[in-house]
């Protein structure tokens, strides 16, 4: 932006420059560029787009009290954080014939401070509580022109659009409120042309201690203070925060909008959707110690400090009675290569923390596993166990006392003194339903019991025990086809399906580079040693055993290749060398209906079978997949 100062030695160059720009517009129709700033220029062009003429006399007429009382009611908030920011200035500017004003965002005054007395006239007739100064009632002015353009505006003399105004020299600063919304400007105003030096800056603090003030007066559990170095913490501008009691932000000042490139409005967003450690941790740490670095999603790692002391989630009395266990920092949400999935998972953890049960589905080898596991460390009840059941690929007469336990002697072969079930090893932490589709029907109406109860009896006892566990379930059946078959219960649908996580197969994942980089990392690799051609032909495949086909792919890859060597197609598995052109794209898959898909997977599940003679399991690990999971591949392509 052009500087604004108007020294006294230059006053004739200055007089010169204005002249000339206004010549230049408003006589001769040519942009005066460079001899204006680009937003004055702007603003003198709304201005004459609707009709105005620069020679025009505007009137700042009076307004109702009626009317001026609605507008300081709509206000007051903005006016309170304002009030003590002026008395700041009062004494910044000193003795002088100047103007303070507050405007509310559609540039009505709402407040009004300073010695007025020695200004002029015209600046006293329009420096009044709800007088209009929108642009479009009184043309170009530091307000109108801050709020059009979102920063700190000075406009000085004539660069007022009407020449009537020629003698005010305004600057002012836009306020945003917590959400994010426009209220306001704080301006300064004076129809003196003195040095301009420091006025823009001067505006820009006091927008930001207002801002700050709002924030400070929304209710909230944590407010933070934020930066990238610790040592800039507790200066005007800082970033700030405030958090809700379960982690929701309620406030956010412009600067920690603009460091965290958040979007405007804020609302609905989770302290878990930008951060990658627990709202409970930080809430915890920043009560006993002054900064913390924290880590954003992105990997960057800023220092936080509290603004005031935190607030406690709930009462001690609603506190939950099970002994408070010293939990570990929440594990950071791993990758799957999908901005949708990484947008889900934290709502997930929000859903499990709150009582939730999680329904994730998704194919064969999609990382459902994974992504329970990665759920249940993020948690609140992280610190209690991760049971897993696969409801496939347990025999129907062991799975009811697998999950339910027994008593001694409750039948034959059953463990001396009894044993526990899944449901109750699971007590105080997660119980993870894997292929929960496969659960057999019978069973499935005591799994509902237990749910609506949270009480289970071992298979040959009569009294109940209390449970307190989160509930993930996992399938890659369609499970709302199947209730309407009659395949599985309804009810029982209802009671898992808290809230759905689709995990999309690797061939409609966007970012399967990240995934890839991730993978090759947990197998000692880089990407660097692949050649280029192979690392284009890895996420050009279509993967039918997904993340575990992939998986398999590289360990088995990284082993035939000689030490040094870069890995190449030819040390893929045989079934995956073939050009890519061979296999359907993922666009042609995803817009075929799935005959497509299956016939590609019998092709190579036959393939494979040829290959390892007919051996199942050889033909599972060649393709990345469980035995169970390739007999229903086998299955359904006889």
């Amino acid at each position: 932006m052009t500087e604004f100062a108007h020294l006294p030695s230059a006053a004739l160059a200055e007089s010169e420059r204005i002249r000339t720009a206004r010549r230049l517009f408003f006589e001769e129709g040519t942009l005066p560029s460079g001899l204006v700033p680009d937003a004055v220029l702007r603003s003198w062009q709304r201005c004459q787009g609707v009709g105005y003429r620069t020679g025009e006399a505007v009137s700042f007429d009076p307004v109702q009290p009626s009317v001026v009382s609605s507008l300081l009611e709509r206000s007051h908030d903005l006016i309170e954080a304002a009030r003590p920011e002026f008395e700041r200035l009062a004494r910044v500017l000193g003795e002088g014939a100047y103007g303070l004003l507050l405007t509310d965002a559609d540039g009505h005054a709402v407040a009004v401070h300073g010695p007025l007395q020695h200004c002029g006239e015209l600046i006293r007739r329009a420096l009044r509580p709800g007088v209009n100064l929108a642009e479009a009632r009184i043309g170009t002015s530091a307000m109108s022109t801050a709020m059009a353009e979102g920063q700190a505006i000075g406009v000085f003399g004539q660069e007022h659009f009407f020449a009537q105004h020629g003698s005010f020299q305004c600057a002012a600063a836009p306020i945003y409120g917590v959400q994010g919304e426009l209220r306001g400007t704080i301006d300064v105003t004076r129809d003196t042309p003195l040095p301009q030096f420091g006025v823009l800056s001067l505006m820009q603090d006091s927008a930001s201690v207002i801002e700050a003030t709002l924030l400070r007066a929304v209710p909230a559990r944590l407010r933070v203070r934020m930066c990238w170095y610790h040592g800039a913490l507790g200066g005007l501008g800082n970033a700030m925060m405030a958090f809700g009691a379960d982690g929701e932000v309620v406030a956010a000042n412009q600067a920690a909008r603009r460091l965290l490139d958040l979007r405007s409005e804020i609302r609905g967003l989770h302290h878990d959707d930008v951060f990658q450690g627990r709202f409970s941790e930080l809430v915890d740490r920043l009560g006993h110690q002054p900064l913390l670095p924290w880590r954003l999603r992105s990997g960057l790692t800023l220092t936080m400090a509290p603004l005031d002391t935190p607030q406690p989630a709930r009462p001690a009395a609603l506190q939950p009675a099970r002994p408070s266990v010293a939990l570990a920092p929440a594990a950071a949400l791993p990758e799957f290569g999908d901005e949708e999935v990484a947008r889900a998972l934290p709502r997930a953890v929000r859903a499990l923390d709150a009582g939730l049960p999680v329904l994730i589905l998704g194919e064969s080898g999609s990382g459902k596993e994974v992504a329970a596991q990665a759920l249940h460390r993020s948690s609140r009840l992280r610190g209690g166990p991760f049971v897993a059941i696969n409801c496939g690929a347990i025999p129907r007469e062991l799975i009811e006392g697998e999950l339910f336990g027994h008593t001694d002697g409750a039948f034959t072969g059953a463990r001396r003194g009894g044993a526990k079930g899944k449901l109750e090893q699971a007590d105080g932490g997660t119980l993870f339903l894997d292929e929960i589709g496969d659960m057999p029907l019978e069973l499935q109406t005591r799994l509902l019991r237990v749910l609506e109860t949270r009480e289970v009896t071992r298979l040959g006892g009569t009294g109940s025990r209390k449970l307190e566990f989160q509930l993930l379930s996992a399938t890659h059946q369609p499970l709302d086809q199947w209730v309407a078959q009659g395949r599985f219960r309804a009810d029982l649908l209802f009671r898992l399906d808290g809230l759905r996580l689709p995990l999309p197969p690797l061939r409609q994942r966007a970012q399967l580079h990240r995934l890839l980089t991730v993978l090759l990392a947990d197998e000692g690799l880089h990407e660097a040693q692949l050649e280029a051609d192979c690392l284009q032909h890895l996420l050009q495949l279509p993967w039918p055993g997904n993340c575990r086909q992939l998986r398999a792919a590289l360990r088995l890859a990284r082993v035939i290749a000689e030490p040094g060597e870069l890995i190449g197609r030819q040390h893929l598995p045989a079934e995956l060398r073939q050009p890519c052109a061979e296999f359907a794209p993922p666009a042609a898959m995803n817009q075929q209906a799935g005959v497509s898909l299956r016939q590609h997977h019998q092709a190579l599940l036959a393939a494979t079978l040829e290959e390892v003679q007919g051996n199942v399991s050889a033909a599972a690990q060649r393709l990345g997949v469980n035995r169970s999971t390739l007999h229903r591949w086998m299955k359904k392509s006889r």
